[in-house]
This record gives structure tokens, C-alpha cells and sequence, in this order.
């Protein structure tokens, strides 16, 4: 099916290639800062799982430090959590707006010395609330997927101790790899920047052969390769890796290339978020569904709308859509529902989310990245509706 939609953007040309190339030979020991938006310069790094090791060595937590982390959310930040020798305590979440429960961190307060509030779909957490009700224990804000998106006028990064960002292909940059750290704490801001200066610099071997990677992973997962192969590709990789294996930590500088990369598309992010908002828009005004399927925006909030999750009445009603919005072209994706039984295998998760639970096994996210044509969005508009309104659906079977 060389025409299915990807749901993520992958996006790597043979120039993006080149120009990595000549990065690499010119890079030096001293990387560049990234301008962050509404922020100011960040620090790079690798890429952002590497920037929760870092993040919480700069705040100097213990060994053994409970730190509070969704759920729902990127099973690779547990990960990190536990490369920094801390433990992450599990958190619920707010389906209405797929980020931290504040009912829930309250409750859990005194059971964590650290919080990750992990701005999920580019929709961010109540900042104000959390940091309330958090007293003064350290904060960090987990922007991987928010790059852009605003609360009370203020950007995502801006409210805790130290904010970490993604610019890793499938995000809004698209650009292979790469991370960064945010602090307007000064000392905090010193001890990330010894932390990441004494990191591995890569070796231009590493460099070419991430370039290669990148471009073959980005076509793998784009138009049409993904129809044909890219997608069979993937299904057998999450299916024979298990939990634990999947996006390795490597602690490390960012690759020349990839800074580049970062520092050519940063300045067209507003351009971008402004096309993936209208798609957003588009959505809420013509998709037949529920209210209570579709998350809105808050009105204290700007987001960058990352991506489009549908909440369906139950896993079932969600998986049948996704096999038939497959057969009409269309990818679909449901992140991290893994992440229930993996935490519990590997992090010590007790059972104690139950919003996230419920909603990890019922949410399905549909295209609407900036790159996707009008065609391409009404299509999506019309199989969704097509497939949710058939008369099939109300005993529970899609077409």
C-alpha cells in the first residue's frame, strides 16, 4: 500500500545529508547553543533521554531518589530515571488533557523527592498547580513533545528547575537525533554545562554512520516505502525487542549534524506549528464523533498540537478503527500502551494509575503533521467519520 499515511512526520533529504556532512568535518570541541523559543539558549545534548540523566545529576538527587513521572508517557524516561540511580514513582494522569493529574501528585507528594511533568501531544500540565502543590521539590519539565506551545503566555520549559526538549526524527524538527536543557536557575545552568562539556564527543565515523541512518530510517518511515515495507519493518522490531532494549541510552554530545539540522528548521517552527494547529482545527470542526472522544484546547493554553489522540469508548471500537482506517489508507498509532506492562515488569509500577490505564488502552492517534496536503486531511476526516457513523458501529464492528 504505497500511499498509507504515515502517522509521524520522518523527514531527511540527501541535502540534509550534505549538509551534515560539511558540519561534521567543521565541527569543533565547542558546540553552539540553540535558541529555544520563549526561552533563550539551550544547552544540546544528544538527545533528550540523555537529558534526563543530566538534568538530574545537575540537581545533584541520591542515589535511590523516588521521582514522579506519568505513566503515560515515553517508557524511555523511566529508563533515564533509572540510568540516573533514582526510582521513577508512577503517576495518573488527566484524560482530558493526557498530562499529570494534579488530584493524583497531591496525593502521591509525600511518596517523591522529584517530579518529571510531562507535557504530553504538545498539550502542557498545569505548571501554576503543580508547583503549588509540589512545595519546592525539584521540577522537571519534559518538553520532548511541546517545542513551542505556551500556558498563561508563557513557553513550555519556563516554569521548573530545568526544562528538556526532543528534536529527534518523528518530532516537530525532524532532525535524526538531538536534545536540549533549559534553566534560568544560573548555577544550575553552570553544572548542566560542565555536565554535557565532559560528555563523549562523536567521532565523525559515528557521524556518517548516523547520517545514513537517519536518511534510511526517514524513508522507511515516509511515503511510499512506508505502505510498502517501512511499516512491516517496524511491526516485527517492537514485536522481537523486548520492552527494555528498545531506544537505547547513550549518553553523549549532540552530533554536528544534527545541531545543524536543528539551527536551519528552528526558525520556520512557527510556520509549522501554525499549519499543524489548522489541521487540529479542522478535526474538531468536522469530525463526527463524540465530544467526549476529542481533547480541546484550554483556554489559558496555546499548544503546538504534536499530535491528534481519539479516545474511544473501548479498546476494541479502538482497534477496529485502526484496521480500517489501515485499509483506506490511513495510519494510525497507539503509543506506549505497552508501557502498563512493561513499568510493572521493570519499574516496580503498582497498579495505581487507573486514568491512564484506561486511557493508554483506548486512545488512538491519527496523522494531522504540518507536511500533510488538504487532501490528505480530508481524507483522514472522511474515513474516520465513515468508519465511526457505519451502522456496524453501534453492535461494535467496523466494516
Amino acid at each position: 500500500m504505497s500511499g498509507l499515511i504515515p502517522t509521524e512526520l520522518h523527514r531527511y533529504s540527501i541535502g540534509d545529508i550534505s549538509r551534515g556532512l560539511m558540519a561534521a568535518r567543521k565541527s569543533g570541541e565547542r558546540q553552539p547553543a540553540i535558541s529555544l523559543p520563549g526561552l533563550g539558549d539551550g544547552i544540546p545534548i544528544r538527545s533528550a533521554r540523555a537529558a534526563v540523566i543530566v538534568a538530574l545529576k545537575a540537581l545533584g538527587m541520591p542515589p535511590g531518589s523516588r521521582v514522579g513521572v506519568p505513566l503515560y508517557c515515553c517508557p524511555v524516561v523511566f529508563k533515564a530515571i533509572k540510568a540516573a540511580g533514582c526510582v521513577p514513582r508512577f503517576l495518573d494522569i488527566d484524560p482530558e488533557t493526557f498530562c499529570l493529574s494534579s488530584e493524583d501528585l497531591r496525593a502521591k507528594r509525600s511518596g517523591i523527592d522529584a517530579l518529571i511533568a510531562v507535557h504530553m501531544f504538545g498539550n502542557l500540565c498545569d505548571m501554576p498547580k503543580i508547583l503549588e502543590i509540589i512545595e519546592g521539590k525539584p521540577v522537571l519539565e519534559d518538553c520532548a513533545q511541546s517545542l513551542g506551545s505556551k500556558l498563561d503566555g508563557r513557553a513550555c520549559g519556563s516554569f521548573g528547575d530545568i526544562g528538556f526538549f526532543s528534536f529527534r526524527s518523528g518530532k516537530y524538527l525532524s532532525a535524526g537525533e538531538g536534545g536540549a536543557l533549559f534553566s534560568e536557575n544560573k548555577d544550575l545552568r553552570e553544572r548542566i554545562s560542565e555536565l554535557t562539556a565532559a560528555l563523549p564527543v562523536p567521532t565523525r565515523a559515528q557521524e556518517m554512520k548516523h547520517l545514513i541512518e537517519t536518511y534510511i530510517r526517514s524513508k522507511l518511515r515516509s511515503r511510499p516505502l512506508w505502505g510498502l515495507v517501512g511499516s512491516r519493518i517496524w511491526a516485527i522490531y517492537n514485536h522481537k525487542t523486548e520492552f527494555a532494549d528498545k531506544s537505547p541510552l547513550v549518553l553523549g554530545r549532540i552530533f554536528a549534524s544534527d545541531l545543524a539540522t536543528v539551527r536551519r528548521r528552528l526558525p520556520r517552527l512557527d510556520s509549522m506549528i501554525v499549519s499543524q494547529r489548522a489541521h487540529a482545527e479542522y478535526f474538531e470542526r468536522n469530525l463526527k464523533l463524540d465530544l467526549r472522544m476529542l481533547y480541546r484546547e484550554g483556554p489559558r493554553a496555546h499548544y503546538n498540537r504534536f499530535m491528534y489522540p481519539i479516545i474511544f469508548p473501548s479498546t476494541e471500537q479502538r482497534d477496529r478503527m485502526a484496521a480500517y482506517l489501515r485499509r483506506r489508507g490511513v495510519g494510525t498509532s497507539r503509543p506506549y500502551e505497552e508501557v502498563i506492562t512493561g513499568a510493572d515488569e521493570h519499574y516496580g509500577y503498582e497498579g495505581d494509575c487507573p486514568s491512564a490505564e484506561h486511557t493508554l488502552r483506548r486512545t488512538l492517534v491519527i496523522p494531522s503533521y504540518y507536511t500533510l496536503k488538504p487532501k490528505d486531511i480530508k481524507h483522514i476526516v472522511r474515513s474516520v467519520n465513515q468508519g465511526y457513523s457505519s451502522s456496524d458501529e453501534a453492535r461494535g464492528t467496523l466494516p
